[in-house]
């Protein structure tokens, strides 16, 4: 059994397969909800259901991931509700969907080749070797049972294999590497002239009409920026703790509650030692009944446990110790091991019993012994406990009655006075909120800017800014947008207008040169006419560092200029203008390197079969009947 588990997976699979799982179970969550009349589904792909509780579950998980994963610089504004639900929906659909494409081609992934994949897994071992404890802390941390993890390895290895597959359909030949790193590595002789704005811009200077009429036209420009002042009131957990007192009794209470659970809970973490006998290629599974009666006989006569796990097991990690497994916690073997284990008592075997492994035969070693703490050990964490729960039932109850209340209250006065909370005013805000303070969550302007809030001056529904607090909010000002006066914006006008008019100027003459250069004219001569300085950059790089942007991506977008020079102009980042000259094109230098080469291949193939893979997916929703429902609840 542990053997068929134990061997180590040779490839990356092993690697890739455990960031995959750390990401689908945060995106995915369980898919073992059991159907449940009053658990709607949410959307269906090809008849098969995604339902609200799976949604639920998968969201919270993801939301759960990037806290973790953003650590102290978590901010709870950044996590839009709406678009992390709708992510995450189209990612179980897209999941669905691959499944069922694995099932329709009969894909599958045996038991023996999951088991294997979880042995191997780094994440499971301590001291190189396969570790059952550490293996049922981590699965627990991931909220799963064994059974459900390893459901979960065989699908996420399924969904692995068909992206492989899709994916690795992609390659690129030698001649087209080479002939692509010819262009990546072409050079292009260029020259140019720049035309300076800044001496244009100065010679402008706009009339009163034309600010005037630039005002006029681009009047919602020159508003003031439409605003809120909120009242609001937050309920807070610590507010709540601060009356929170845990009584002797109650602590004494608990510590009973947690004792007699810890008693119960030590009887079910059993020492098991297991002699197996495999079926396959080698012994029919009649054969391994056959000796297995042969062990039990032995037993009865009188030989040790041991003794004869180190002569017939199957299981050369358990064998060599003597057959012993450590101790297992239910879920890792199955209802069937449990079943067993629970029924022997201390030092008794159990008959041969059919698994998918061969036959085993089961021995209870010894069973936990429940390791009480005393009172005084754990006096303070009870208190804190009770203590916390209290405040996480009043705060429920309290957010319920804060949200009523508030409903139906025409201010938040009341809802205030009832629960002993103030009412306190922000600062004025706009649409996306502030940098800091209440509007610097994403949700408060939104329910700020609603239109019951907003427009029909309701209190808001309650806000859950972060798990420790509950704000309603409600407009206290409406600042609407108003004309900005002339006076105010005169100076970013004229400067509006010069640049406008620069930039116009600067283009036709631009356009000018280019036909007096394509009439024959060379660039030294019309520069000299014109008191331009001419830039000469021979075989100029795709990246070259001392070229401006803008004119090494027009250069590299110009046709080959064949026995001439071909000209063309570009709008600098500043706002110059270059008229540059394509006199010849160079090609790169093709790389002797094979190994490098075959090395961007396998990179360029690598993307390529992304965008396969995506195009695959895209062809099953095409083809398939997805429906969301979600939208029209």
């Amino acid at each position: 059994m542990l053997q068929s588990m134990r061997d180590k997976a040779k490839s990356w699979v092993t690697f890739v397969v455990v960031g995959i799982i750390a990401f689908m179970m945060a995106i995915t969550g369980l898919e073992t909800l059991a159907p449940n009349p009053n658990n709607p589904e949410v959307a269906s792909v090809n008849g098969k259901e995604i339902t609200r509780a799976e949604l639920a579950q998968a969201v919270d998980q993801q939301r759960r991931v990037l806290i973790q994963q953003m650590g102290g610089q978590f901010d709870p504004s950044m996590l839009d509700d709406q678009l992390l639900q709708s992510s995450v929906l189209d990612a179980l659909i897209d999941r669905q969907l691959l499944l069922q494409s694995a099932e329709d081609q009969k894909m599958g992934i045996g038991e023996a080749q999951v088991d294997k994949l979880i042995v191997s897994m780094p994440q499971f071992q301590q001291n190189g070797r396969f570790d059952a404890d550490r293996f049922q802390m981590m699965v627990r941390s991931y909220g799963m049972t064994p059974l459900q993890f390893r459901a979960a390895i065989r699908e996420e290895t399924l969904l692995l294999q068909l992206r492989a597959g899709v994916a690795n359909t992609e390659f690129v030949t030698m001649e087209e590497l080479k002939r692509l790193q010819s262009l990546e590595g072409q050079t292009r002789d260029l020259a140019w002239v720049v035309l300076p704005a800044e001496p244009v811009r100065k010679a402008i200077t706009p009339s009163d009409e034309e600010i005037t009429n630039y005002y006029q036209a681009n009047s919602d420009q020159f508003m003031t920026p439409e605003q809120v002042v909120i009242n609001y009131l937050v309920l807070n957990k610590g507010d709540i703790a601060r009356d929170i007192e845990v009584s002797a009794e109650d602590i004494e209470a608990e510590y009973q509650y947690r004792v007699e659970q810890l008693k119960r809970q030590s009887g079910n973490n059993a020492q098991v030692s297991v002699i197996l006998i495999q079926a396959g290629e080698d012994r029919t599974l009649d054969e391994a009944k056959a000796r297995a009666s042969d062990v039990v006989s032995q037993l009865k006569a009188g030989t040790s446990f041991a003794e004869l796990a180190k002569s017939y097991s199957d299981d050369p990690m358990t064998a060599e110790k003597g057959g012993d497994l450590g101790v297992v916690e239910p879920g890792f073997f199955g209802d069937d091991f449990d079943q067993t284990v629970a029924g022997l008592e201390v030092g008794e075997v159990s008959d041969p019993m059919e698994t998918d492994f061969g036959v085993q035969i089961l021995k209870v070693t010894s069973r936990d012994e429940a390791d009480l703490p005393t009172l005084s050990e754990m006096r303070a964490d009870i208190a804190a406990a009770l203590k916390q729960n209290e405040v996480d039932s009043l705060f429920i109850e309290q957010s319920r009655q804060l949200a009523d209340i508030s409903f139906e209250a025409s201010d938040l006065d009341q809802p205030a006075e009832q629960l002993g909370l103030t009412v306190m005013t922000s600062e004025p805000f706009g649409r996306k909120g502030t940098a800091s303070g209440i509007a610097a969550d994403a949700r408060i302007p939104a329910a700020a800017f609603s239109d019951d809030v907003l427009n029909l001056g309701a209190n808001s529904e309650l806000i859950e800014v972060t798990p420790e607090q509950a704000v309603v909010v409600r407009v206290k000002e409406h600042k609407k947008p108003e004309p900005i006066p002339l006076a105010d914006v005169q100076d970013a006008i004229v400067t509006a207008l010069k640049n406008s008019r620069a930039q116009q100027q600067l283009a036709n003459r631009a356009e000018e040169m280019v036909t007096m250069l394509q009439s024959g004219k060379t660039l030294n001569l019309l520069a000299d006419e014109q008191q331009l300085d001419v830039v000469e950059s021979p075989e100029t790089s795709r990246n070259m560092a001392d070229v401006p942007a803008q004119l090494l991506q027009e250069a590299f977008k110009m046709p080959h200029p064949g026995n001439s020079v071909s000209y063309r102009s570009v709008m600098l980042a500043n706002g110059d203008y270059a008229v540059v000259g394509l006199s010849a094109i160079n090609p790169g230098e093709a790389i002797a390197n094979n190994e490098r080469l075959k090395g961007l291949g396998q990179f360029i193939a690598s993307s390529n079969g992304r965008v396969t893979f995506d195009e695959y997916l895209a062809s099953l929703k095409e083809r398939g009947e997805v429906k969301v429902l979600l939208d029209s609840e």
